[in-house]
């Protein structure tokens, strides 16, 4: 099965969050891409007595709309606008202590995770559980 080009653009924003320090506590449900086959993606469902840590290693957090909005929230990140512009895309605005943020994409989250992106980016990382 091949996978949309929105999807694939999604797994890089998710490998991008992490490697801007948003840390994943993995829990059943979440959607996980495997790190040595990104386009392999699953729900995860059993630790298989994994440890946490060693599930960040084998696999790449591919938050929901939800979690991203948990991670506004936990950042006090206040979600200004999040919609369909004129140019019929998806956007999101959101207001951090430091200014506006404003991204585009093709999907909600995508346009929510380019937002956490540089939310993460412009201000110091705090860690949340989801």
């Amino acid at each position: 099965m091949k996978i949309e080009q929105s999807a694939w653009n999604y797994i890089n924003v998710s490998v991008e969050l992490e490697k801007k320090g948003l840390v994943w506590h993995p829990e059943i449900g979440d959607e996980v891409s495997d790190r040595n086959h990104l386009d392999k993606v699953c729900i995860f469902v059993d630790p298989q007595g994994l440890t946490p840590k060693i599930l960040r290693e084998t696999f790449v957090w591919l938050p929901t709309v939800e979690q991203l909005v948990e991670q506004f929230e936990a950042r006090q990140v206040l979600i200004y606008h999040a919609g369909i512009n004129e140019r019929l895309v998806y956007e999101a605005i959101v207001k951090t202590s430091e200014g506006v943020i404003e991204t585009s994409a093709e999907t909600l989250r995508l346009a929510f995770g380019k937002a956490l992106s540089e939310v993460l980016e412009n201000s110091g990382v705090i860690e949340t559980l989801h």
